[in-house]
């Protein structure tokens, strides 16, 4: 529940204020600088001589005197009217000054101002650099470093509240603003340190919080090493006391993705603007000053001043709106609940929007487009996003903590989308969806990004991690959630039960399985490593242990477990061990005592995941060996720390196990496995039966087998391959094809799997594979011998692309189609069968697109356009491709722009590829975060992959300076260009590329040497055994 915070009201600071003070600081009395203020000061003794003259000066300066205070007083008197005045427009006064914009506030800075050195009068004394040494030098002599200086902000300081009032220039893009902080102080100091970055800082004062005096601002100092901003007082604060900040400033509406930054879209050929934040992780500094860590949680009261022609969206509904006579108006919004800084949000646009109303009365609302609006675009997400709300309360028991949720689609943003407490944004093509020209496929994307970002409504805002190194205590719930939610809006989907393993478990499981791969829960000391937790590991990992834990708990104990963890912490900061302190309550609760913590810290503190390898014991019966040990790619990279080599590695681990035959699969055991190695005895272990590890594979790990149980598990998928679990089927292809490019498993052993598919009619298998032999592809699509490989897949596909054929067009048909299955199953064929070259593949493609070019009306089914659209552009001549370019253009559906743009990179022409490289980092043409998809896809045509790696070193410090600071970004970008690179001389060039480029990105450069490594390694020690085994079998 949100506290009203009660404070006195105080006269807003004015420069007049801060030059008073200023003015007494030096001596004076307060009079402007000149003749009078010498006039005022000590004179030498005079004559008799002089007496007369001394008289009339003496009378003159009294009359001169009286003269000035009259001025001043009528000065001052239209001050304060002034002041009365603007209160007035502005509303009703607020408490902490709330009831008007200062004048710094509102009027505008000059275009493009950058952050300068202001007016020593105005900051109440700008450190010179010679003080900053002074003061460096005293906290030396100390042996510790000045509190601006270390990578935490110190403790002694709690804000309790802000009041932050903005004005938003969107002619010139540049805004002002005032941040009013109320805070507590816990330790005695004369130093207020708090987060300010690339702003300009106009004037700044410290009031204790019941008292009308002020504290004396000694000098104040931007710090840009540690983001901050210094306030160095001429006393100590008190202890136990509070205190009121008040800062004025301004900055720029940037033009990049970060902060409070600036967007455009087209609308009746008129270009429009707005202004929309990203706080996360560590950009709420850029936009006002704050305490920018999630631990200091406060409340805000936000007011935003704007032309009239645009509107304001910020966490809370609107309170008041006050309208100026020129055509301004300035909104005030309710008082958040207890917050961090990185879910604050705000946006300026002149967007419209369409509503719904949950059981409960939230107000949900989407803002998009006036066009996207009317075309109905966001009506799907409107409508699953009160239906999710719905689902979550129920399931968590906690209520949805705001009276609103407005959900705003941008049409640039740096990530899919952003979890703003109340104000959650999302990229366009992440929310927006048109049922006539949208596949099955985009449907699910924009789905499961709006039920993650809904659980972070419960996980992350209203209960936050204590620090960055636990960020997977939201984002792998999140992430987890996403197919839970899914499950709930589409419970034949099977999302958690089957999806997850191909989407989530498989995927980072390629990621971890690096030696230069980190802990779910890592370090995190200053600013610059905080970029660095935000990756697949604390996503996917994360959400991957969840799912581990929630099965070994047990769902239902699992979810009360979740339930009191959010009513405990509500409003709150939590750590880990918060988390597995109230799991292993639950626990106890139904009679079961499982430490949790113990068992799940080996998961989170270590990085990788185990292979599990079960042998059968052949001179004693029904007893098996089951050993574990870290599982890597390439055996020869050097371990992070060297300290702790892969033998140090042991898990903890819940591995179920199940006894099959040709016709029978036995109840699922559970051992507990913690050991290098151990026995264990398995009843009804025959001759004829084979063993199967990590059932429905809920656990987070790999399990190999003896050769002769990989040949019985072979032969039973040959002979009933549904007798194995369609989960454990799609396993199965997984860790056999990532054990052979690992090295423990022969290389014919996946492929000798695959041969079933032709009788597999589930999706999940197709899809398992198809992922497993993406990479394989790739290391192999310039060799030699490649059209070997090509032909084997082909083989195994054939059968199963006649029978199920292609789509029929769907246009009047429902989006969400009752056999979802059966569809991404054809879509998953036809994609493999296009992709290695089957002829009839490739005539429907190009007949497709023919038809579409000469009728210019598009025919082409909506789950296979992206397929057809890249094999048409690969296949035909440029004018195709121009063909596509121009829809690329003129489309307004953002699901198909999208794929109209991938389809470009698919071309055989080295130039079209070459110009599409030049033309995406053109804003104009492609939207910054396209840009990076595009260099990408060129990077996995064969045909452009030493282009794609040539532009990005062209263009890295382009690239870097675009994308460094955003998370996710640039690790995508330096993964997606070098993760296919398999020969010496890339390896070398690799190597050389970042002794040229040290700055930044050391760890994503430091996985892409890894497995560039790993690539080469492969390509010398297994590409010829792959080969040899192939032309065998394509001759058999």
């Amino acid at each position: 529940m949100a506290l009203e915070e009660k404070r006195e009201k105080r006269p807003p600071v004015t420069p007049m204020m801060i030059e008073e003070e200023a003015a007494l600081r030096n001596g004076s009395r307060g009079l402007p600088p000149g003749p009078w203020a010498e006039a005022a000061g000590p004179r030498p003794r005079t004559t008799e001589r002089h007496i007369a003259v001394h008289k009339r000066l003496v009378l003159g300066f009294a009359v001169s005197i009286l003269a000035l205070l009259a001025v001043t007083m009528i000065a001052v008197m239209l001050s304060v009217r002034f002041e009365e005045c603007g209160a007035a427009a502005d509303g009703p006064p607020r408490a902490g000054g709330n009831g008007s914009l200062s004048g710094a506030a509102r009027q505008p800075p000059s275009v493009g101002q950058p952050p300068g050195r202001p007016e020593e009068e105005a900051r109440g004394g700008e450190a010179t650099a010679e003080e900053k040494e002074e003061e460096e030098e005293e906290w030396q002599r100390r042996r510790e470093p000045p509190p601006w200086a270390r990578p935490r902000l110190p403790r002694h300081l709690r804000p309790l509240h802000y009041n932050l009032m903005l004005s938003a220039f969107m002619e010139n893009f540049t805004f002002s603003g005032e941040v009013n902080v109320e805070l507590e102080v816990r330790n005695a100091s004369r130093y207020i340190v708090l987060h300010a970055h690339r702003m300009h800082i106009e004037a700044v004062r410290v009031a204790e919080d019941k008292l009308a005096g002020g504290v004396q601002v000694a000098r104040s100092f931007l710090y840009p090493q540690t983001q901050v901003f210094v306030v160095v007082l001429s006393r100590s604060l008190e202890v136990q006391r509070s205190y009121n900040l008040k800062i004025i400033y301004n900055a720029l509406i940037e033009n990049e993705l970060l902060g409070f930054f600036r967007s455009s879209y087209v609308l009746h050929g008129e270009r429009r603007f707005l202004g929309v934040t990203q706080f996360s992780p560590t950009h709420a500094r850029k936009a006002f000053p704050c305490f920018d860590e999630p631990i200091y949680k406060a409340t805000f009261k936000i007011s935003i001043r704007h032309q009239a022609t645009y509107l304001s969206l910020s966490n809370m509904p609107v309170e008041t709106s006050v309208f100026e006579e020129d055509g301004w108006v300035t909104d005030h919004f309710s008082q958040t609940p207890l917050m961090s800084t990185y879910y604050l949000a705000w946006a300026v646009c002149n967007f419209t929007y369409r509503e719904t109303v949950t059981k409960s009365g939230v107000v949900v609302r989407l803002y998009a487009r006036p066009d996207a609006i009317r075309r109905g675009s966001g009506d799907y997400a409107l409508n699953i996003t009160r239906r999710l709300i719905e689902f979550y309360e129920d399931y968590f028991k906690v209520p949805y903590s705001l009276p609103k949720l407005d959900l705003l689609a941008v049409p640039k943003h740096p990530y899919a989308a952003m979890e703003n407490w109340g104000l959650s944004v999302f990229v366009e093509q992440r929310i927006l969806l048109d049922p006539s020209i949208s596949s099955i496929s985009y449907l699910l994307d924009v789905t499961m990004v709006i039920v993650h970002e809904l659980c972070h409504q419960w996980f992350g805002d209203l209960v936050t991690p204590v620090w960055w190194e636990d960020v997977w205590l939201k984002e792998g719930f999140a992430h987890y959630f996403e197919f839970v939610g899914t499950d709930y809006l589409y419970p034949g989907w099977n999302m958690e039960k089957q999806r997850f393993l191909t989407d989530v478990l498989h995927e980072v499981m390629l990621l971890d399985g690096l030696a230069s791969s980190h802990p779910v829960s890592q370090e995190v000391q200053q600013a610059t490593d905080i970029d660095r937790v935000f990756d697949w590991i604390a996503y996917k990992k994360g959400a991957a242990l969840i799912r581990m834990l929630a099965n070994f708990m047990g769902h239902s104990v699992f979810q009360m477990g979740l339930q009191d963890y959010l009513t405990i912490h509500k409003y709150g900061n939590a750590a880990r061990n918060d988390l597995w302190n109230t799991l292993s309550k639950a626990l106890k609760r139904v009679g079961k005592s499982v430490n949790i913590q113990e068992v799940m810290d080996q998961w989170t503190l270590q990085m990788g995941y185990p292979v599990i390898t079960i042998l059968g014991n052949e001179t004693t019966d029904n007893v098996i060996v089951i050993s574990q040990e870290r599982f890597v790619y390439d055996s020869d990279a050097k371990p992070k720390d060297p300290a702790l080599g892969d033998n140090s590695y042991l898990w903890q681990i819940p591995l179920t196990i199940a006894v099959g035959n040709t016709s029978h699969i036995s109840s699922e055991a559970i051992i507990w496995v913690s050991n290098k190695s151990e026995h264990h005895r398995i009843p009804a272990l025959e001759e004829a039966s084979w063993l199967l590890g990590n059932i429905n594979q809920t656990g987070y790990f790999r399990v190999n087998y003896d050769i002769r149980n990989w040949r019985l598990l072979i032969n039973q998928l040959t002979r009933n391959h549904e007798v194995i679990s369609v989960s454990n089927r799609a396993g199965l292809i997984d860790d056999a094809f990532n054990l052979a490019r690992a090295g423990y498993l022969p290389q014919n052993i996946p492929l000798e799997i695959i041969r079933y598919l032709s009788e597999e009619k589930d999706f999940l298998p197709w899809h398992a594979a198809s992922r497993a032999l993406y990479p394989l592809d790739k290391l192999l699509d310039r060799t030699e011998n490649y059209n070997i490989f090509n032909e084997y897949i082909l083989r195994q596909v054939a059968s199963m692309y006649l029978k199920l054929g292609w789509p029929t067009n769907n246009l009047n048909k429902s989006l969400v189609q009752a056999s979802y299955q059966h569809e991404e199953l054809r879509r998953e064929v036809i994609m493999l069968a296009c992709s290695f070259g089957n002829k009839h593949c490739h005539q429907q493609a190009a007949t497709l697109i023919s038809d579409w070019i000469s009728s210019n009306r598009n025919r082409i089914p909506l789950n296979v356009r992206d397929i057809v659209y890249c094999t048409g552009v690969s296949l035909m001549d440029e004018d195709v491709w121009e063909f596509i370019w121009m829809k690329f253009h003129s489309t307004t559906a953002v699901s198909e722009k999208k794929i109209l743009l991938e389809a470009l990179t698919c071309s055989d022409d080295r130039n079209l590829l070459n110009r599409l490289l030049n033309l995406s980092l053109n804003s104009e043409v492609v939207l910054d975060q396209d840009a990076i998809d595009v260099i990408i896809h060129v990077a996995r045509n064969p045909h452009g992959r030493d282009l794609a790696w040539k532009f990005f070193r062209e263009k890295w410090k382009i690239l870097n300076a675009r994308y460094g600071e955003a998370l996710f970004m640039n690790s995508k970008l330096i993964s997606g260009v070098t993760e296919f690179l398999n020969t010496e001389d890339e390896l070398r060039e690799l190597k050389n590329f970042i002794k040229s480029y040290e700055e930044g990105a050391a760890a994503s450069f430091s996985r892409a040497v890894e497995t560039v490594e790993a690539n080469v390694r492969w390509q010398r020690l297994y590409k010829e055994e792959l080969f040899q085994w192939l032309r065998k079998s394509l001759t058999r």
